[in-house]
């Protein structure tokens, strides 16, 4: 089979990449859930293992289904907007109402002598969710980064989950689904019963199978059927599991550069002269 060149695979697969692997029942699950009042979706999974894919296809099923969207990525928050929790809540409630396009309304609803959360919740039902005809799908991605400022993050994610709460008693609070996703190497010591860690629906993206590799393998133009095509997938998982960035990562270099055998690249793969000396040197870094 003719091999297929492709760019390099460093980003999330885009709604029409003929190389993302859906892994059943995920998928449904996540769009059944998000169809539900008031629900909320956590979404955990290690480094480069599918997360932001996968919440790209879950923000365009929202949008399919008539849905307001937002999408946080907490990588663009500064260090200056996390130093106190009314100056990280008015930024939060303020990147909601751009992506929205909504004007922008904070000092109508903003009372220092009631306090920024109160404000901030105020702000979110009197004025985003009230005035919606439609629910309002928050997507928040990489809230790990929020774990690192001690001084906000309890009572940030002590707010989502009250939010959550106020759900079960208030219709306008149920127009609300939440979508929280972060990585399973941060950990924190949030009090969990006022966290949203531990309600809705929980999701944990598996690894490839065997199968799975193969089709990968296949769609990127690698004869990888019979069983040759198995033998070649096990020993590829036998090295990386089946974790998804470092099995799309080989098969990149396999069909781009068939000079290079794929014992060749295992035998290389765990040096520093091998293709993942990157994600070496970043697991050393986390050792470290």
């Amino acid at each position: 089979m003719q091999s297929v060149t492709f760019g390099f695979p460093c980003d999330p697969e885009p709604l029409d990449s003929p190389f993302y692997i859906a892994r059943p029942p995920v998928e449904e699950q996540t769009y059944q859930e998000i169809s539900r009042t008031g629900s909320v979706i956590r979404i955990q999974s290690p480094h480069k293992t599918g997360k932001t894919s996968l919440v790209l296809r879950l923000l365009d099923y929202a949008k399919q289904s008539g849905f307001s969207t937002v999408y946080i990525d907490f990588q663009q928050a500064e260090a200056a907007v996390c130093i106190s929790l009314n100056k990280f809540l008015r930024w939060f409630c303020g990147y909601v109402c751009r992506q929205l396009d909504l004007t922008l309304m904070l000092d109508d609803y903003w009372d220092e002598d009631t306090g920024s959360k109160v404000s901030c919740t105020i702000y979110f039902e009197n004025y985003l969710l009230k005035n919606s005809n439609t629910p309002l799908v928050l997507i928040l991605n990489q809230v790990e980064q929020i774990f690192e400022y001690s001084t906000i993050s309890q009572d940030f994610f002590s707010l989502l989950r009250s939010w959550h709460e106020q759900a079960k008693q208030n219709v306008v609070w149920q127009k609300l689904r939440l979508v929280v996703v972060h990585s399973t190497e941060v950990y924190t010591d949030l009090n969990i019963n006022q966290s949203p860690f531990n309600v809705g629906l929980a999701i944990k993206l598996p690894e490839f199978s065997l199968e799975q590799i193969q089709e990968l393998a296949q769609r990127s133009g690698l004869n990888w059927t019979g069983d040759v095509g198995q033998k070649n997938a096990q020993a590829l998982q036998a090295m990386v599991g089946g974790h998804p960035y470092l099995v799309r990562l080989a098969i990149y270099h396999l069909a781009n550069f068939p000079e290079k055998s794929l014992q060749q690249l295992l035998n290389e793969a765990p040096t520093m002269a091998g293709i993942y000396s990157v994600d070496l040197r970043r697991q050393l870094a986390s050792l470290q």
